[in-house]
């Protein structure tokens, strides 16, 4: 083997060593972002856990206050009512008595009202019995009540049941999108229109207000302690859906929230 030969040799050998040398660098760094991605999985499916488990305890804890309203205040005050409207037809005298127990009955039945709109609010009875279409309408009738904005439900296609921890989710959604309505949109009239087919949920949620309602929702996320646009996102993150805010003609917005694979899986 004479000299050329061997440095020949010895240049392919240096090469492929080389190239053998690049080769392990990639796999390595391959391996060491495989690594990092399966960390970061983690970490966001423990952040996803942890965020099921404060929202399940919220639900929970509401669902408590609720009961308790509606079970022993709601109880206690429609007595209250009974007794003062017994008390009306004794008080025949004519000195006033009976005007002012009246005025006392009708301000018991406003507290009623009010209590059965608060423990609607914090635990939607509708939801567990009727389902998520029936929930959002009877949550505009009472909504209706208050005189400040006229609410009106639209469906179609409502037959598909809805998996219960989606249609909670999408429950408080839309009950954060009113409030924030009523709160910045200076809206007169809302609509919501909720529509399913067997593979998506689509709910839009539209006023004819000033068109704020995305930047007073995104100027809450910077607030301390409130929770407004973040909310929304994280709970639509959960189930796997969507929301996307558009102009409405000619002023408002409107928010669409789509959920596919909305329905309770088969076991």
């Amino acid at each position: 083997m004479n000299f050329v030969e061997i440095v020949i040799i010895g240049t392919v050998a240096m090469l492929l060593l080389g190239i053998l040398v690049v080769v392990l660098v990639i796999f390595q760094q391959k391996q060491v972002i495989q690594h990092k991605l399966v960390l970061r999985d983690k970490d966001l499916q423990l952040q996803r856990e942890r965020l099921v488990a404060v929202l399940q305890g919220q639900e929970q804890e509401r669902k408590r206050i609720a009961e308790d309203l509606h079970d022993e205040v709601g109880a206690q005050l429609s007595v209250l009512k009974l007794n003062i409207g017994q008390l009306q037809q004794h008080l025949k005298n004519g000195n006033g008595e009976g005007d002012r127990l009246k005025e006392t009955k009708d301000f018991t039945d406003t507290i009623i009202q009010h209590l059965r709109f608060i423990s609607q609010s914090l635990h939607p009875q509708a939801l567990d019995n009727l389902g998520l279409s029936h929930a959002l309408d009877s949550f505009c009738s009472l909504m209706n009540k208050n005189k400040q904005v006229t609410i009106s439900f639209k469906t179609a296609g409502n037959g598909q049941p809805v998996d219960r921890e989606k249609a909670l989710n999408i429950y408080r959604v839309v009950q954060e999108l009113m409030n924030n309505i009523l709160k910045h949109a200076q809206a007169t009239e809302v609509l919501i229109t909720y529509h399913s087919t067997p593979t998506l949920l689509s709910i839009d949620v539209e006023d004819n207000g000033n068109g704020l309602l995305l930047a007073a929702l995104d100027s809450s996320r910077k607030k301390t302690g409130s929770l407004g646009l973040k909310n929304i996102e994280s709970r639509l993150n959960i189930i796997g859906g969507s929301i996307n805010f558009v102009p409405r003609s000619p002023k408002g917005t409107i928010a669409q929230i789509r959920v596919e694979n909305y329905q309770p899986s088969v076991n």
